[in-house]
């Protein structure tokens, strides 16, 4: 199921596709990447007299958050139905909701998925920020093969590192989750900081450095609140 995103004055239906298996992942990048697109070039055409800048690259959109299964716990998009969808820049806030026993289920979460390979060599990684009942929790996903330098997953300002991991599992693409303060912290540097930047060698062995700029997380992150707490899903002292 999709919904329908606003972009320079037009709708477009974008897909709510959501998985946790790689091939689930591939299989949502291909079909957000060709709405992308479309999307993408839509806007540019009626845009070409503005100095029209497109705010993504084509196949950097997706939804997979790592606990999104159907009520069979399969990974597919399942029967979830998005009710609430903002982008700002490459950050997108994106609240969603099924029947499960006869009650309702929310979930909101900040998003950022980043394909920088295509197939045959599909390589690809993506952050979500979920409100927990003590906090808030923030996943990385790299995939299995994955090994960053020792400095290769920060945050900077300027030329200046203003936040970085050394945790193995970072480091190593097998499990990169942060709570409690340390996903503050996170959060105050994604705050203050001008992008994320991550160097590493993908499962392909192929060198990657890749940059994810800061700009709008302030507004994604304002956005996640306001919905969350909404919801009931997020302490109103966050």
């Amino acid at each position: 199921m999709g919904r329908y995103v606003r972009a320079k004055g037009t709708f477009y239906r974008s897909p709510s596709c959501l998985a946790t298996t790689r091939d689930g992942i591939q299989s949502c990048a291909v079909r957000i990447a060709a709405f992308s697109q479309q999307r993408d070039l839509m806007v540019a055409a009626g845009a070409a007299n503005c100095g029209f800048m497109r705010w993504v690259i084509p196949i950097l959109f997706a939804a997979l958050p790592a606990f999104a299964q159907d009520l069979q716990g399969n990974d597919t998009p399942g029967n979830w139905r998005v009710v609430h969808h903002e982008i700002f820049g490459i950050w997108n806030t994106i609240c969603d909701e099924r029947e499960e026993g006869g009650a309702s289920k929310q979930r909101c979460y900040i998003r950022r998925v980043d394909v920088f390979s295509p197939r045959p060599k599909f390589g690809a990684q993506f952050v979500f920020i979920t409100p927990e009942p003590e906090g808030i929790k923030i996943e990385f996903g790299m995939e299995a093969g994955t090994l960053f330098s020792p400095s290769g997953f920060r945050i900077e300002r300027g030329d200046q590192i203003v936040w970085q991991t050394l945790r193995p599992g970072c480091l190593t693409g097998l499990s990169c989750t942060f709570e409690g303060q340390a996903a503050d912290d996170l959060v105050g540097a994604m705050m203050t900081g001008d992008a994320y930047r991550f160097v590493f060698r993908d499962r392909h062995g192929q060198s990657q450095d890749l940059t994810w700029r800061l700009d709008g997380f302030d507004a994604a992150w304002a956005d996640f609140k306001t919905q969350s707490q909404a919801r009931n899903l997020l302490a109103r002292s966050e």
